[in-house]
């Protein structure tokens, strides 16, 4: 049987990245004691066709990316050593220049980058200093006898995953986020603080990608994952590109090689490849290198960097033979994509819950995956889910009334789940997650996860069914110390915080100071006792008995007051306004209109109008039940009292209504908050992260988000200062002559 060809990817050689020039001859000198002699990858492919005679003892070294080092540095040493390589180029990254000095940065030749520095620079500003041009290229085939082949036109990569690695500002970054997210982000305020994740060949996964929400979703930063059909139109651009530049330049007509991108590649991608024109594809996958080998498919070793020159010798002799090179195999494996989610609930009515249901599925859609929705018959959210349901990636709905029955109920998750390739099943409400885990007990393939947003005590066997699921998404951490008490492990719990979604396309403006004396208290909830009106009422009395001016009260959503009236005095009734039941869009203009949210539950969850209010740049006023602690700091972004403390509550409103600076501060924190961590893009972002595995259970920023609003406060004050000391006026000076003033 014929020997196998032993194929090594190198990428820079110098002292600050890659191998060190050293290391490098140690590996050429080993080659050769070894009695191994350097092929071109022409050779090795006319080989594997029959073409020609197969080598033996044959090495063939290749180097990717065109790094300013190969040719500085590589490139003597080769010659030195009598040795060839192939090298591989990104097309956009060639430039017209004269060839520089072959000589280390401390023997005169130019400055050597590190490769992740250099794509950043290539990617980020153009710069495409620290790799080959043209003159060098052709110096590196004329001069040398080398062959440089196509690496792509731009090595694309892209977030194949949602799993968080880094910030973009952070020493650690993967360079291909700059080409990843657009300059405009990267140019922004808070460029540094972008989320990187993990990343991949964009040519050979979809990707998830950063875009701007559409007016419908709310706006914000979505991640949206490709089609087939957009990947496949990059491949082909890119591709094309490539071919024709690089058979411009290095003269060898219609046999050009190709090497995919951190050596990943697919179906979809390699027929691409294959009309563009290329002969040869070179991967990182590890086997034998043999007649007959596919050609678009040629196995190399990865040589890491610190390898020595021993290592490459047991490389020869692992992958020079033909059985031992197919044992020490590997194959790349294209990891899994969530592209398709499913969402079931047995409910009916279009609660706050069914709401946030309806946010996750828009969010999804909105994310270019494909959205599967089972509902009940007749049921409410249907009207919210209409509009998903057309245009551009339609939302199906399914209408299933069978939930009761759950092990034929499950049979029904199983195979729609399996119809419509159901990545993830997402379950809300009462019985649908029974039917889930079942199907995923009988062998379904999906990825099962299970909301509970009440915060009171779950179904004695609930921990059982969570047995069956990837996570339990929870909207707060009280809502997670509940289901902890009841034997859900801390291990299945996912906190994802409910979402604000704007119904008129983008957060209300920032609000701005008021011109007229005067503060409006705003009550939204029921008559029922959890909501705590009658405490609103007693409260309202007892800031009107103090005699605190200039303040108003407004109640809605209550529909009966007749409970209430005896808490109602004559001095307080004609500051109040009851507007009745309103409709959610009239709820968002009393906001709008109201100076401080008050919301004295004695039970709670984690109300959907605390988030509506923060939007409208509105303080809070809260009991400390529920979920409300999580989103309100006392002091910071509003105030938090006991539920039934009547004079706490009054205090606490009082001292808003006395320092519209305070309202205004802590409005603009709220606001942030919504904006950053509580739109719809956010959560839709941390669902994802979910579903792909993160095991996610982390607080809100509260508190450096009120450090931020500060210090622009203080920013502009100073900045104030200084113009005002621009246009004449002498600056203040402290009776201390600028130092402390002592007691």
């Amino acid at each position: 049987m014929p020997a196998s060809i032993p194929v090594f990817c190198y990428h820079n050689v110098s002292e600050a990245d890659g191998h060190t020039p050293r290391r490098f001859e140690e590996h050429l000198v080993a080659i050769r004691e070894a009695g191994f002699s350097t092929i071109s990858a022409r050779r090795l492919v006319a080989g594997l066709s029959g073409a020609a005679p197969w080598p033996e003892k044959a090495c063939l070294l290749t180097f990717d990316d065109c790094h300013l080092s190969n040719w500085t540095v590589a490139a003597p040493l080769l010659k030195k050593h009598g040795m060839t390589a192939t090298f591989f180029c990104v097309t956009d990254f060639l430039w017209t220049g004269g060839k520089r000095p072959q000589a280390a940065p401390e023997a005169g030749g130019p400055e050597l980058l590190s490769a992740p520095e250099s794509f950043r620079r290539a990617l980020g500003a153009g710069d495409l200093g620290q790799f080959l041009n043209e003159a060098e290229i052709r110096a590196m085939i004329e001069d040398f006898g080398f062959e440089v082949f196509a690496h792509s036109a731009r090595h694309q990569g892209c977030f194949r995953s949602l799993m968080k690695t880094a910030n973009f500002g952070d020493a650690h970054a993967h360079w291909s986020a700059t080409g990843i997210y657009p300059a405009s982000m990267r140019a922004g305020a808070e460029a540094a603080a972008l989320p990187l994740f993990e990343t991949g060949s964009a040519y050979v996964y979809n990707g998830y990608w950063p875009a701007q929400g559409s007016p419908e979703a709310g706006g914000g930063v979505y991640y949206r994952r490709r089609t087939d059909a957009e990947r496949q139109a990059l491949c082909r651009a890119d591709f094309a590109r490539s071919y024709a530049r690089i058979r411009e330049l290095n003269g060898f007509g219609g046999e050009q090689h190709f090497c995919w991108p951190w050596g990943q590649y697919d179906a979809l991608s390699e027929v691409c490849a294959r009309e563009a024109g290329f002969r040869a594809a070179y991967t990182l996958e590890r086997s034998a290198n043999v007649p007959g080998t596919n050609p678009m498919r040629i196995h190399r070793i990865g040589v890491g960097k610190t390898k020595d020159g021993a290592w490459v010798q047991s490389r020869l002799r692992m992958y020079s033979g033909a059985v031992s090179a197919r044992f020490f195999f590997k194959f790349l494996r294209k990891r899994p994509e969530v592209k398709s989610v499913l969402y079931m609930t047995d409910s009916d009515k279009l609660s706050g819950g069914s709401r946030q249901m309806v946010n996750n599925i828009l969010g999804m859609r909105e994310s270019g995956l494909r959205v599967t929705a089972v509902i009940p018959p007749g049921s409410e959210i249907r009207t919210a889910l209409e509009p998903l349901s057309q245009g551009e990636n339609p939302v199906v709905v399914v209408e299933y009334g069978g939930f009761r029955k759950y092990v034929r109920a499950s049979s029904f998750v199983a195979e729609l789940a399996k119809r419509v390739e159901a990545d993830v099943v997402h379950t809300f409400h009462a019985r649908a997650y029974k039917s889930a885990a079942i199907a995923r007990a009988r062998g379904a393939k999906f990825r099962l996860f299970i909301n509970r947003g009440v915060i009171f005590p779950p179904n004695t066997i609930f921990a059982l069914y969570c047995l069956m699921a990837q996570g339990v998404t929870v909207n707060s951490q009280v809502c997670a110390e509940v289901l902890r008490r009841y034997l859900v492990p801390q291990k299945r719990l996912r906190l994802v915080y409910n979402s604000f979604l704007p119904e008129d396309g983008g957060l209300p403006p920032e609000r701005a100071p008021r011109k007229k004396r005067g503060c409006r208290v705003l009550y939204v909830g029921n008559e029922g006792p959890a909501k705590g009106f009658d405490t609103f009422l007693l409260a309202a009395a007892e800031l009107v008995r103090r005699g605190v001016r200039d303040l108003e009260f407004v109640g809605a959503g209550v529909r009966d007051m007749r409970p209430f009236e005896q808490h109602v005095t004559p001095q307080l009734k004609s500051r109040l306004r009851l507007p009745g039941h309103l409709s959610h869009a009239e709820v968002l203009e009393e906001l709008r209109a109201a100076d401080v949210l008050m919301l004295p539950s004695r039970q709670e969850s984690l109300p959907n109008v605390l988030l509506e209010g923060f939007a409208c740049s509105l303080p809070a006023v809260c009991t400390a039940v529920g979920g409300m602690p999580e989103l309100v700091r006392d002091g910071v972004n509003g105030f938090l009292r006991q539920p039934g403390d009547i004079a706490g509550l009054a205090d606490a409103v009082q001292k808003l209504a006395d320092d519209p600076a305070l309202r205004l501060r802590m409005g603009r924190i709220n606001r942030r908050l919504v904006a950053r961590h509580l739109g719809n893009a956010a959560k839709t972002l941390t669902l994802l992260r979910v579903y792909f595995g993160e095991a996610l259970f982390e607080p809100l920023p509260i508190e450096a988000l009120a450090g931020q609003v500060a210090a622009e406060e203080i920013a502009a004050e100073d900045m104030m200062t200084g113009e005002m000391t621009a246009d004449g006026d002498e600056p203040f000076t402290p009776p201390c002559g600028g130092t402390p003033c002592k007691p």
